[in-house]
């Protein structure tokens, strides 16, 4: 059985989502400013010896929720708040 969204729902989960990448932004800048260049070189290779540099598609979570938002959108989704 089909389930529909909530607009407000969704629009407070979407906000919670921008706040969320503001604070892992300011942590990650205060994190890399931390580092040492002998830290830094490290974990550079440390992850290039691990291939994560050709990584580059996002995760698999991500693509899903842009898919389950993209057709709610297709369906006259809106979450400027309105229902």
């Amino acid at each position: 059985m089909a389930q529909t969204l909530d607009a407000e729902e969704v629009r407070k989960w979407l906000e919670g989502q921008r706040e969320a990448e503001k604070v892992i932004h300011k942590e990650r800048v205060k994190f890399l400013l931390s580092l040492t260049p002998e830290k830094s070189l490290e974990i550079y290779l440390s992850l290039s010896r691990l291939g994560y540099k050709d990584r580059r598609e996002p995760s698999f979570v991500l693509l899903k929720m842009r898919q389950c938002l993209a057709r709610w959108a297709e369906k006259g989704g809106s979450v400027s708040g309105s229902s």
